[in-house]
């Protein structure tokens, strides 16, 4: 393969050039392209076939009213669900297409009424409501209809001229190892008094009239553990400590077997250059000292973030209503700013990703518009994390901070909830037989005068 780059100097035609390039070793970089294209397309392929066989169910929650409930309940219930994560074998993901689980916690307002879902696949609806009934043992759990039907398919939009929409995604300001502000920081230090941040969002939906709805959905996954890699090198890096460096897994084994002979031979005569290596870093002093009060509590948050269960998560929003009653301020700039709460300034939080909303200047605007309008509407129907653009970390204290059930203190009067308060039955109520059809003994007792007698060869004394 070696040829004179100089060559391709004299040559002004750039297809000329790429086959130049092609002739010359170039072909292989095109070959291991094209594999990588078709090795992606086929995952690809399979995954949404695996995907497409997977059924939901879409569980209404209504709380009881006079729920005490920190959100520090809806923190174990995601826990709870965090036991789906799996792996999978090679077959089952390069070959069955398997891909981890998800879960659709959404917020919904249809005309004010406000309702709490969970939408989830039909294998862990158990394991979904014994999570929540174990937090909330009075709660109300019901399949419902799938409302987004309610809604023209994204295909029909061009077509039904009766609904206007918007949708965006929010993103985060920064990595996804920051965290956001928790529901801790929402808590009056001296009278330990809850100032939900819940209130805001559930009064603005409420407030919604005749022909508007509006959905809020955070579709969650159960994270890999690569993230809190990306947390601890984000620490030792704010520390200015020196990152470990990253190796490649093929190299494990050749580098192993080499550091295993080099400290055999030098074990005897020189030091072991990892314990010069320990004894130089245990030289040095804290670098935590070091750290001006602000440095040193956005180092601890990140810290605390990592020590927690987190999952893959993204977060959608779509107002939708009839063009007569369309008011896009009333149901986006209000819901942007409930969701806004959760931002700090130091930290971390969230804002509108303007090149996925519903909403385009310039250049092609109509059929831009309209392009956008049924992508949301398609990850939406969907519950998908694929679709989109904005997938980030969040763990069980922001999950639970941006999804909770409303506390005594919140009066917003189109919540759904439990309206009365289960118990359990006496212990000594009556029941029914639980086969009627089959009699008691001794009912299917034999009559004295159908009975048989003894053998007549019974031995006797």
């Amino acid at each position: 393969m070696n040829f004179d780059l100089s060559a391709l100097a004299d040559i002004n035609n750039p297809f000329q050039a790429m086959l130049f390039l092609i002739q010359h070793g170039g072909w292989v970089i095109l070959v291991i392209t094209v594999i990588n294209g078709i090795w992606q397309g086929w995952l690809e392929y399979i995954r949404n076939m695996y995907d497409a066989k997977i059924e939901y169910a879409l569980l209404a929650i209504d709380v009881p009213k006079n729920n005490e409930q920190s959100p520090k309940a809806v923190e174990h219930i995601f826990a709870h669900l965090s036991a789906v994560q799996k792996k999978g074998t090679l077959h089952a993901r390069y070959i069955e297409g398997f891909s981890q689980p998800s879960f659709s916690l959404e917020i919904v307002s249809i005309e004010g009424y406000v309702q709490f879902l969970i939408r989830t696949p039909v294998r862990f609806r158990d394991l979904v409501e014994a999570a929540i009934y174990a937090q909330y043992p009075d709660s109300e759990i019901t399949e419902v209809e799938d409302y987004i039907d309610s809604v023209p398919k994204p295909l029909d939009y061009p077509k039904n001229t009766e609904y206007n929409l918007y949708g965006t995604e929010f993103k985060m300001l920064r990595k996804d190892i920051y965290p956001i502000r928790t529901y801790p920081f929402f808590e009056h230090p001296l009278t330990q008094t809850f100032l939900d941040p819940m209130a805001s969002l559930l009064e603005i939906m409420s407030r919604f009239g005749p022909g508007e709805q509006l959905w809020l959905q955070i579709v969650i996954t159960p994270a890999n553990a690569e993230w809190r890699e990306r947390g601890l090198h984000a620490i030792r890096k704010l520390i200015g400590k020196k990152s470990e460096e990253k190796k490649s897994d093929w190299m494990y084994f050749p580098r192993e077997i080499t550091k295993g002979l080099s400290e055999s031979f030098t074990a005897g005569i020189l030091a072991s250059p990892e314990a010069e290596k320990k004894t130089k870093d245990r030289e040095w002093p804290s670098l935590m000292q070091h750290l001006s009060p602000d440095e040193r509590s956005v180092v601890e948050s990140v810290g605390l973030k990592i020590s927690k269960i987190a999952f893959t998560s993204k977060i959608r929003m779509i107002y939708t209503a009839k063009k007569e009653v369309y008011n896009s301020p009333k149901g986006v700039d209000a819901v942007a700013g409930a969701i806004m709460q959760f931002n700090t300034l130091d930290l971390n939080g969230f804002k509108i990703d303007k090149r996925v909303r519903t909403k385009v200047h310039y250049i092609n605007v109509r059929r831009r518009l309209l392009w956008r309008k049924r992508r949301i509407l398609w990850g939406y129907r969907y519950r998908s994390l694929k679709r989109g653009r904005n997938r980030y970390v969040l763990n069980t204290e922001e999950l639970a901070s941006l999804f909770h059930f409303p506390v005594l203190t919140v009066k917003a009067p189109q919540i759904q909830k439990a309206e009365t308060k289960k118990g359990e039955p006496p212990s000594k109520l009556p029941t029914e037989t639980l086969y009627p059809s089959v009699k008691h003994p001794k009912d299917r007792e034999v009559p004295p005068e159908k009975r048989g007698g003894p053998p007549a060869n019974l031995p006797v004394v």
